[in-house]
């Protein structure tokens, strides 16, 4: 059996910036390397303006043949050219007409509308306000489901708020112990230069015990509650909101926010203080660690803690742990339910409810000190 021939290129004109050719034979995958060759060798010595191609002649041509025009007409739209095939059997002009529309489609730059420095802060200003409202209204969504949850404990589902503890408290625990015990180490470790040209190394105690029970304990530990447990809410019920679990629950006559919120609210106002407490523990005993070394001894070290420290200093760093507590809980749950559809929804919730969390829990922080001063705690 004699082998198929090849498709030929011919030129049947080529003058005044215009290339005319004829191809005929059967153009696919095997066949188009030489035909394509000489096209590019025709288009780079000629450069014409016009590029007609008669593909009447044409036998046969599968998707190599396509690609095969639509890289002429490419070249000649990169050069200011214009390009024209005739003859083409109809299921191939479709094909050719349809990738020729895709490409031009793809190729337009879709244009950014540019927005001024007013307009952008206005918008931005507007989206705060908005969110700022959200949080809000939520929070008092959640206190009054809270109230009703409360006034009626069998209601509420210890289970879930059992397991919510369980899970994200036994995580939490040894990072909290570790960060703690880092803290409390390189406080002491900046405090021991300035005191000891002093001559008063000895209050070193005093300054791990302030620093770690009224202000480093408490926001260490919800800084990791928001970068731990905060996520871990709002990736879960931003899950379920993709899911429309969460619009089950609504159409079954089920409350989701004293479904699903009140249950992780309350382990969470549960698991804060206890890790505090984990947190200060820790933190004092990286400060014992340095002022060891220093050469005093443990009793030391405890009997100068008891003797500045007060209950006021410990009962003031724990009571910081509920409003921030409520404030991640809040926002994870929040940052749940808004999560929108789309792959990557539940991770812009997620990322969302972590940096919200820890800029509340620090603007919480500020507030608090500011009345502890003017209260003179």
């Amino acid at each position: 059996m004699m082998p198929n021939p090849g498709p030929k290129l011919e030129v049947l004109e080529n003058k005044d910036q215009r290339l005319s050719l004829r191809i005929s034979g059967r153009l696919s995958a095997k066949t188009a390397a030489g035909v394509w060759r000489k096209a590019e060798a025709l288009l780079k010595s000629s450069h014409p303006s016009q590029l007609l191609l008669d593909a009447a002649p044409l036998e046969y041509c599968d998707m190599t043949g396509v690609c095969f025009f639509q890289d002429l007409k490419n070249r000649q739209d990169s050069s200011g050219g214009t390009f024209r095939v005739d003859g083409l059997p109809a299921d191939i002009k479709n094909l050719f007409d349809l990738i020729n529309q895709r490409s031009v489609k793809a190729a337009i730059p879709k244009e950014v509308p540019k927005v001024n420095f007013i307009e952008a802060f206005g918008r931005n200003a507007a989206h705060f306000y908005s969110d700022l409202y959200d949080q809000v209204a939520f929070v008092g969504e959640i206190l009054s489901q809270l109230m009703k949850a409360l006034s009626r404990p069998q209601s509420i589902r210890w289970k879930d708020v059992r397991r919510f503890i369980e899970k994200a408290g036994s995580d939490a625990v040894f990072l909290v112990m570790l960060v703690g015990f880092l803290i409390g180490l390189i406080m002491a470790f900046e405090s021991v230069l300035p005191l000891k040209q002093m001559g008063s190394d000895m209050f070193v105690a005093n300054v791990v015990a302030f620093t770690v029970l009224r202000e480093l304990g408490p926001l260490i530990t919800a800084v990791i509650l928001a970068g731990r447990t905060g996520s871990a809410i709002a990736a879960e019920i931003g899950t379920m909101k993709i899911r429309e679990e969460i619009d089950a629950l609504t159409t079954m006559g089920f409350e989701p926010v004293r479904f699903l919120v009140v249950s992780r609210v309350l382990g969470i106002l549960f698991l804060a203080p206890l890790l505090t407490i984990v947190c200060d523990f820790c933190g004092m005993l990286g400060g014992a660690v340095v002022f060891q070394s220093l050469g005093y001894s443990m009793s030391t070290y405890v009997h100068q803690i008891i003797s500045v420290v007060t209950l006021q200093d410990i009962f003031g760093g724990l009571i910081k742990a509920y409003p921030f507590a409520l404030a991640i809980a809040v926002i994870g749950c929040l940052r749940g339910m808004q999560t929108k559809t789309g792959a990557s929804s539940v991770g812009e919730a997620t990322t969302s409810s972590v940096v919200t969390g820890i800029v509340a829990v620090i603007i919480l922080d500020g507030l608090i000190a500011a009345i502890y001063y003017a209260l003179g705690v």
